[in-house]
């Protein structure tokens, strides 16, 4: 499984997904992230997450989403 995100590239690649969620083919976030993890995620990390992942969009840039969990996970740990 990749771990890099981006916004559709143009409008049919934007159907397809939304097409395929329609069908049920999608994991939500926080499923997506367990899998990475192997385990549940914190709900706190799912929402920095989605934030990271609303500003790539508006930034128009991709990212790699073990590197952005890798990322949050130690500031969390800093914290703590």
């Amino acid at each position: 499984m990749t771990s890099n995100v981006r916004s559709p590239r143009d409008d049919e690649e934007e159907l397809k997904a939304h097409i395929a969620i329609l069908r049920g083919q999608s994991k939500s976030l926080k499923e997506v992230l367990a899998d990475l993890l192997d385990e549940e995620p914190s709900e706190e990390l799912v929402e920095a997450v989605k934030n990271r992942i609303l500003l790539a969009q508006e930034q128009e840039e991709s990212i790699d989403l073990n590197k952005i969990v890798q990322s949050i996970q130690t500031m969390q740990s800093c914290w703590v």
